[in-house]
């Protein structure tokens, strides 16, 4: 595609030229009757067609002239043999599914996932396959808007009778949300079992999401009871037949493994296969979706959002409204968000959310006007009416509205209201981009790459992808991995591509699995949330792979006895995607024996995770540092590196004073002790006033005592890794170097007086520390 545009003299692209083309500003945005055939998907069929025709096209090679000799043979030998048969019968045979068909049906007669299974007669068969569509299409709706306070029997009756319903129609679709149910205690009770057997009867009949879900039981050991009976070579056989078969959480899952090699060869060229064509998939449907909900995320080990409901409460949503109805515009602005989207819990309605925003719009709120335009051009909740939303557009735009100023340029980009101008739009798109509007940065990219009122420049429309990608634009990100992908504008790059796609492809509707589980876990049913987060775990959520580790180590959830096992993998998964606090918490396994049989701890290895967390400025890592420091426990005795770990500790989190503070009252009184040992035992001199009084204001002990004994714990193994650390960290303390220096009163003369005020400076400290964790 990339060497076409290069060879087309003009230097623009042709529109809708395939499903894996660039988004340009006719494919995204505001949808409206006019435009629609233009971001409207191919067919799967239509789309493999034009692609083949289009890479025999570029490619411009013609099949080898033997190979053409040998498809003439057999396609005339077929033929010859198709006549001969047919004289001798003296009947064709008919179409499987035609009128002269007469043959008996089973249910896998049907349609692949055999939907609409039995019946010989196209017009039965097509509104069987239409009625399952649409009550598939409740059952989906169903369970993506549940509710933390919905009434769970009714909600779970209805689901039932859904999903029941579909299934007497002959769906295996349905049979594998019947075995999803009893994996996830949807409406019945949670039975592993139970959904393996269910699940295995529909991926028998080739279902794709009953292979996935298959898949995922087996790839974690929940059919035998736990890790240790887990068949990975069976789980990686139904994701690759449920990958064949298009189910794009497969996609994702083998995409993720072949990105860090788990369990399959490390390809980046097998992952990018993979991610590309699911995050393909996330940018086509929400080009034919009007309305994207949000996905809200949660991090369980963040106690304020843990506990945070995704719903408003009551009480909020009646504060808006009161508001609104005394005239407040930003309240209105609010309910008509909130109503238009289906977010916070509030159910999706447009004809509302246009009704608050014209209350708003009429009081001059530039907000209201602007959206209240979109609603107009997509005839969503008002009749359609460019000229009506290109005057909207015009008056939000004039008071500084970036959304406006965005939706006008595009107006003027395609002529829609208005007449078509390109300098126009281009003048509306970066006063828009100027304030930071993502939609106009990725417009003003689409037409610099298309050529749209200007010369095609490739690096600028990668600067005005990456921009809008850094906000998490997803038609900008898929973009940029199409240019890293073929070296338009920069270098090829397909590490930088593979990543790209893998962040389009988790923002798919797959990942709204994160926020029910998060629901579940409201609602205290632990073992539901776990297995949906270990679903979106193996997909490659990062913070899916994290919420699992954290209820492991809460011990919620996991109904079998291997958790140390599988709390380790996850951690070390979401190491790896750069989650610093797991690193911290690997180290921590290390410390404590946690990943041996036998409970043998690794202080060696926990010193390395530690200096990994430590290095991205975890501040609980560097207090580990410094207390392993100052024990000899895995690193060498050092006091002084001890000091430097505690204060970086400090410096990384303000939140850290108190434990700091006590820590390096606890290595004040360590000096002080091993200095009097060392008078005790004649190694220091009596009259040393000097290095007492060094000892006491914390500078550090005299030559020959900053180290302790040959057989420190740890001492001589772990040098290399205190070297390590100790570079690792000399750069990032050098606001800590300072507070080492000889301070001004080192004349001052050691008394026991000293001793007695820092031992009842001590005692105080841990007396405020213990009065701050009870409430006053």
């Amino acid at each position: 595609k990339g060497e076409q545009d290069r060879a087309r003299p003009e230097g623009r692209r042709e529109e809708g030229r395939g499903s894996a083309s660039f988004l340009s500003p006719s494919r995204r945005g505001f949808v409206w009757k006019s435009a629609r055939r233009a971001m409207t998907p191919q067919p799967p069929a239509a789309r493999m067609e034009r692609a083949l025709g289009r890479s025999v096209m570029r490619k411009g090679a013609a099949l080898p002239l033997p190979l053409l000799l040998l498809f003439v043979l057999v396609i005339g030998a077929v033929g010859v043999s198709s006549q001969e048969n047919s004289a001798g019968a003296g009947v064709v045979d008919p179409p499987p599914g035609s009128e002269a068909d007469h043959s008996p049906k089973t249910k896998e007669d049907g349609d692949g996932d055999g939907d609409g299974g039995a019946g010989g007669v196209d017009g039965p068969k097509v509104n069987r396959t239409a009625q399952i569509e649409e009550i598939l299409s409740q059952v989906r709706e169903l369970r993506e808007s549940r509710r933390h306070d919905d009434d769970e029997a009714e909600w779970s009756a209805r689901l039932s009778g859904l999903v029941g319903e579909a299934e007497a129609l002959g769906s295996a679709e349905a049979t594998a949300i019947r075995g999803e149910m009893h994996m996830l205690g949807e409406g019945v009770g949670l039975n592993l079992t139970e959904a393996v057997a269910v699940l295995q009867e529909a991926a028998d009949r080739g279902n794709p999401t009953a292979q996935t879900q298959l898949a995922f039981m087996y790839g974690k050991g929940f059919h035998k009871g736990g890790i240790e009976h887990r068949d990975e070579a069976l789980s990686l056989l139904h994701y690759y037949f449920a990958a064949v078969g298009g189910a794009s959480e497969a996609q994702l899952v083998l995409g993720y493994r072949h990105l860090y090699g788990y369990g399959v060869p490390k390809s980046c060229s097998a992952a990018i296969k993979y991610y590309s064509k699911v995050a393909q998939d996330v940018v086509l449907t929400q080009a034919e979706r009007n309305i994207a909900k949000p996905i809200e995320l949660v991090r369980l080990s963040d106690e304020k959002a843990r506990n945070n409901k995704l719903e408003e409460t009551e009480d909020v949503i009646q504060y808006y409204q009161h508001s609104a109805e005394h005239g407040n515009a930003e309240a209105q602005v609010a309910l008509g968000q909130l109503n238009f989207y289906g977010a916070r819990g509030v159910e999706q309605n447009t004809e509302a959310a246009a009704r608050y925003f014209q209350q708003a719009a009429a009081q001059g709120n530039a907000v209201a006007k602007s959206n209240l335009a979109q609603m107009y051009i997509q005839g969503l909740g008002v009749e359609g009416n460019n000229e009506t939303a290109f005057k909207y557009f015009k008056e939000a735009a004039a008071q500084g509205d970036s959304a406006a100023q965005n939706g006008l340029g595009y107006m003027y980009l395609h002529g829609v209201g208005t007449k078509q101008d390109h300098q126009m739009a281009m003048k509306y798109f970066k006063m828009s981009a100027e304030q930071g509007n993502v939609d106009a940065q990725f417009n003003l990219g689409a037409m610099y790459f298309a050529g749209m009122g200007v010369d095609v420049d490739y690096g600028a429309a990668l600067q005005y992808f990456t921009l809008a990608g850094h906000q998490g634009h997803v038609r900008s990100l898929f973009n940029l991995a199409q240019m890293h992908m073929n070296g338009l504008g920069t270098v090829q790059s397909c590490p930088i591509a593979v990543k790209l796609f893998k962040n389009v492809g988790e923002r798919g509707q797959w990942a709204r699995v994160l926020s029910s589980a998060h629901r579940n876990f409201l609602k205290e049913e632990y073992e539901t949330a776990f297995v949906k987060y270990c679903r979106a775990a193996d997909q490659g959520y990062e913070l899916a792979q994290s919420n699992v580790a954290w209820m492991l180590e809460q011990g919620i959830g996991y109904p079998f006895e291997d958790t140390n096992v599988i709390m380790l993998e996850h951690l070390q998964r979401a190491a790896t995607q750069g989650n610093v606090d797991a690193n911290r918490m690997i180290g921590d396994h290390y410390y404590y024996g946690l990943t041996s049989k036998n409970n043998t701890p690794n202080f060696e290895e926990a010193a390395r995770y530690y200096t990994i967390a430590g290095e991205q400025k975890n501040a609980h890592a560097n207090f580990n540092l410094g207390f392993m420091h100052q024990h000899g426990i895995g690193l060498p005795f050092d006091l002084h590196l001890a000091k430097r770990f505690y204060d970086l500790a400090l410096e990384n989190s303000p939140e850290a004073y108190i434990p700091v503070q006590l820590a390096l009252l606890g290595l004040h009184i360590h000096t002080v002790y091993l200095a009097v040992q060392a008078w005790w035992e004649g190694k220091l001199e009596v009259g040393d006033w000097e290095s007492f009084s060094k000892i006491i204001s914390g500078v550090g002990l005299p030559n020959g005592l900053a180290s302790g004994p040959d057989d420190a714990a740890g001492g001589d193994k772990a040098s290399s890794s205190s070297s390590s650390s100790a570079s690792s960290s000399t750069s990032s303390s050098a606001s800590t170097e300072s507070s080492n220096s000889s301070p001004s009163g080192a004349e001052k003369k050691f008394t026991w007086e000293d001793v007695m005020l820092l031992i009842a400076c001590g005692l105080l400290a841990v007396l405020i520390y213990y009065r701050s964790q009870r409430p006053l």
